[in-house]
C-alpha cells in the first residue's frame, strides 16, 4: 500500500512564523561562515520534499523548517513521507511521482545511501535540481547538500561522555539506527574513532528502524542479556525508549543517556533530568537551507555545494539559553494535509 503524508499547502506571506532566521553560522564548502539565503524567490517554484518517516519527531522539525522557508520565499511545496526506512520502494515511487507532477526541484532526505541513485540520475537528466538533505546519498549527481556530519556528532557526544564519566574505563551501549543509511554509516565511523581514542568498551545493541516499538525491543533485548552499560549512546528514539523503560521497570536513577542527535522528546527528557545530553545538528536550519539551495539552483544564482550545521551539545546547563526553533516547531504550529497538484500546462 502506497503511503503518503503531505504536510503543506499553498503558502501565503501572511504567516507570522515565517520570520527571518538568518544569518546563521554554518560550514560552507569546508569553511565556517555565515549563511544568508535569498530574500525572495523570483517565482512560485514548485518543490517536492521527500522524508523517510515521521515516527521520529526529528522529522516534524524538518517538515516545519521546509514549510517556513518555502512560505518566506513564496514557493509552493509538497512534503511526502515514506512511512519508514523499510519502505524504499515507496520513496522511489514518490520521487518518480513528483517528477510526473512536473515539479521544479526535489529536496531528498534519503531512506537509503544508494537506493535512490537511479531516481536522482533521472532527475539530473531532466534538469531537475536535487538537494541532498540530512541523511545523505552517495550519488555525485545531486545538485547540492544540506546535511550534518554524523561522525562528528558521535565524536562530540563521546567527548562529552568521557569528560562526564571522569573514569579510565566505561562500558557504552550503542544504538545506531537503521542499517544501510549513510547517516548511520557515518555515525559508525565516529564510533570507530571513539574506540581508537578512548578507553571504552562498546556494546553494540543492534540495528533497527528509528521507530518506538523497534528501538524499545532492542533496549529490552540488551537488558535481557544482563548487560549493564555505564552509558547508553544512540539515536534519539532509542534514548527516549531507554529513559521510559528505566523509569518504569528498572532503575529510575539511571540518567547516563546521550543522543547523538536531538529531537523534541529528547529535549524534554533533558529538561526533566532523565537524559544527560544530546547533540544538535539544527535540523530546522538544514531544512530551511535546502529550500534556499533549490531556489538558487533554479534561478541560476551562485550556491555552495555543501552546507553543514555547526553541531552543539545540549545538556541541562544549556537548556535555558538554547534556541529550540533550530530543532522543532512552536507548539502552536500545526500542519495540514494536501497533495501537490499536477503542474498546469500553462504554468
Amino acid at each position: 500500500m502506497k503511503i503518503f503524508l503531505f504536510l503543506l499547502m499553498l503558502l501565503s506571506s501572511k504567516n507570522i512564523f515565517a520570520a527571518e532566521w538568518f544569518p546563521v553560522s554554518a560550514i560552507i564548502d569546508g569553511k565556517v561562515s555565515k549563511y544568508v539565503p535569498l530574500k525572495h524567490a523570483q517565482k512560485a517554484w514548485r518543490i517536492c520534499a521527500l522524508l523517510p518517516q515521521t515516527k521520529d519527531k526529528y522529522w516534524w522539525g524538518v517538515a516545519w523548517g521546509l514549510t517556513q522557508e518555502a512560505l518566506r520565499q513564496g514557493v509552493e511545496l509538497g512534503i511526502y513521507q515514506a512511512g519508514g526506512y523499510n519502505h524504499l520502494d515507496v520513496s522511489q515511487n514518490q520521487f518518480l511521482d513528483c517528477m510526473a507532477l512536473g515539479v521544479d526541484a526535489i529536496v531528498l532526505a534519503a531512506i537509503s545511501s544508494d537506493g535512490l541513485d537511479s531516481c536522482i540520475s533521472q532527475a539530473a537528466d531532466s534538469n531537475i535540481p536535487v538537494i541532498d538533505l540530512i541523511n545523505g546519498v552517495r550519488s555525485n549527481r545531486v545538485t547540492a547538500r544540506s546535511r550534518a556530519d554524523f561522525s562528528e556528532m558521535v565524536m562530540k557526544a563521546a567527548i562529552y561522555l568521557t569528560r562526564h564519566s571522569n573514569s579510565d574505563f566505561v562500558q557504552v551501549a550503542w544504538f545506531p539506527g537503521p542499517k544501510g543509511t549513510l547517516w548511520v554509516s557515518d555515525a559508525e565511523v565516529g564510533v570507530e574513532n571513539i574506540l581508537e581514542k578512548y578507553s571504552i568498551k562498546l556494546i553494540h545493541a543492534g540495528y533497527g528502524l528509528t521507530e518506538p516499538n523497534e528501538q524499545m525491543g532492542l533496549v529490552r533485548s540488551m537488558l535481557k542479556n544482563n548487560l549493564k552499560p555505564n552509558y547508553i549512546l544512540g539515536n534519539a528514539v532509542a534514548i527516549e525508549m531507554s529513559a521510559n523503560y528505566f523509569r518504569r521497570y528498572k532503575n529510575p536513577e539511571l540518567r547516563n543517556l546521550i543522543s547523538f542527535y536531538a529531537n523534541e522528546p529528547v529535549i524534554k527528557l533533558i529538561k526533566d533530568g532523565r537524559v544527560l545530553a544530546a547533540v544538535s545538528d539544527s535540523p530546522v536550519l538544514q531544512a530551511r537551507i535546502s529550500i534556499d539551495l533549490a531556489i538558487r539552483a533554479l534561478e541560476g544564482k551562485p550556491y555552495p555545494k555543501d552546507v553543514r550545521p555547526v553541531v552543539e551539545i545540549i545538556d541541562f546547563n544549556k537548556i535555558r539559553e538554547y534556541d529550540f526553533s533550530k530543532i522543532f516547531a512552536p507548539t502552536v504550529e500545526r500542519f495540514g494535509l494536501k497533495y501537490l497538484a499536477k503542474k498546469d500546462e500553462n504554468y
